[in-house]
């Protein structure tokens, strides 16, 4: 016996029907979202990365971590830059 799984029972009415109306889509002109930017440069010679509690209070402040970059030299890592937005 074939496999058969009709989407309703065999004794339901197989006419068709129409489909519901479709909700309007609305298109607003806004204005692009206005951001502040912040970039913090830790010299890891001098200070040790920013820890938990730092990342909190500029968190507190709205600041959101868009990425940071390590820049390396030669054989170590000297300086880390974080970089941060929020909306303006």
């Amino acid at each position: 016996m074939p496999y058969f799984a009709p989407h309703r029972p065999l004794n339901q009415d197989m006419s068709p029907r129409p489909f519901p109306a479709a909700a309007p889509i609305v298109f607003e002109r806004t204005d692009p979202p206005k951001w502040e930017y912040r970039v913090v440069t830790v010299d890891l010679r001098e200070e040790a990365p920013l820890d938990d509690e730092r990342l909190a209070a500029l968190g507190a402040d709205g600041w959101l971590l868009a990425g940071l970059i390590p820049i390396p030299t030669r054989d170590t890592l000297p300086r880390v830059v974080y970089y941060f937005v929020r909306p303006a």
